[in-house]
C-alpha cells in the first residue's frame, strides 16, 4: 500500500513476490535446516542412522515435503496480492518457472547443507536461526531489490549478498515477471548458471558433511563436533 501511494506499482509487485519467497525461506531455516537437530533431541535420529536409506536421501524427501508443505501458503499470497492489488506483469512464463524451480533447489540444498551443521553444533541451531532470519531477508532483497540500479546498497554489500541463492534467485524473478525477460538475457543467464552451481555444489557439500557425520556417529557413538 505504500508502495501504491508513492505511484510505485511495480514494487507492489515486488513485495508481493517477497512475501512468497520468504514464505519458502522460513521453511528451508526452521523445518529443513533444523530438522535432523530436532529429532536428535527426541531420539529419531539414530533410527536413520540404523536404516539401509542414505541420509541424503531422507532429506530429499524432507525438501519435497516442505515444498509441498509451504506451496499452499506461498500460492494464497500470491493469489491475493495480485487480486487486491494488481500489480503490472509482464512475463516471460516459460523462463519464469525456470527460475523458481532453480531458486526452491539451491535454496533447498542450502538447507540440507545447514542440517548437517546444526547436526554437528547441536542447541546453538535456533541461535544460528534468529540471527540469519532477518539479516538474509534484508539483503536478498525479499523486501525491496537489493542488487542492481535500485538497491540501496554498496557493491560490496550486493557482491556478499550474490551468494545466497534466494538474493540471485529474487532478482531472477523481478526480471522474468516483472521486466519481460526470457532465455538469451546476459544477465538472467548468468544468474541461471550461478543458481544451478550453487544448488549442485551444496548438494554435495550437504551429501559429504552427512557422510562425515553418519561415519562418525558409527565409530565414536557420537555427531557431536564438541562434548559439552
Amino acid at each position: 500500500m505504500v508502495y501504491r501511494a508513492y505511484g510505485l506499482n511495480s514494487f507492489t509487485g515486488f513485495a508481493i513476490l517477497g512475501g512468497v519467497m520468504i514464505s519458502f525461506w522460513g521453511n528451508v531455516l526452521w523445518s529443513m535446516a533444523s530438522q535432523f537437530n530436532w529429532d536428535k533431541q527426541v531420539g529419531l535420529f539414530e533410527i536413520y542412522i540404523t536404516s539401509p536409506a542414505p541420509i541424503s536421501a531422507i532429506l530429499v524427501g524432507m525438501s519435497l515435503g516442505g515444498i509441498l508443505g509451504t506451496a499452499p501458503s506461498a500460492a494464497m499470497v500470491a493469489l491475493l496480492g495480485w487480486a487486491i492489488f494488481h500489480p503490472p506483469i509482464n512475463a516471460v512464463w516459460p523462463a519464469v518457472v525456470s527460475v523458481f524451480a532453480l531458486t526452491l533447489a539451491s535454496l533447498y540444498a542450502m538447507g540440507m547443507a545447514l542440517s548437517s551443521l546444526y547436526l554437528a553444533y547441536g542447541r546453538e541451531a535456533d541461535s544460528v536461526n534468529e540471527a540469519l532470519h532477518e539479516p538474509v531477508s534484508l539483503i536478498s532483497g525479499v523486501y525491496f531489490p537489493s542488487t542492481g540500479g535500485f538497491s540501496p546498497f554498496p557493491l560490496a554489500v550486493q557482491a556478499g549478498a550474490s551468494l545466497i541463492p534466494l538474493t540471485l534467485g529474487m532478482d531472477a524473478l523481478r526480471r522474468t515477471l516483472f521486466f519481460g525477460q526470457g532465455f538469451g538475457e546476459f544477465y538472467l543467464d548468468l544468474e541461471l548458471f550461478a543458481l544451478a552451481v550453487m544448488g549442485v555444489a551444496l548438494l554435495f557439500a550437504s551429501s559429504r558433511a552427512l557422510k562425515f557425520l553418519e561415519n562418525k556417529g558409527r565409530r565414536t557413538g557420537t555427531i557431536a563436533v564438541r562434548q559439552r
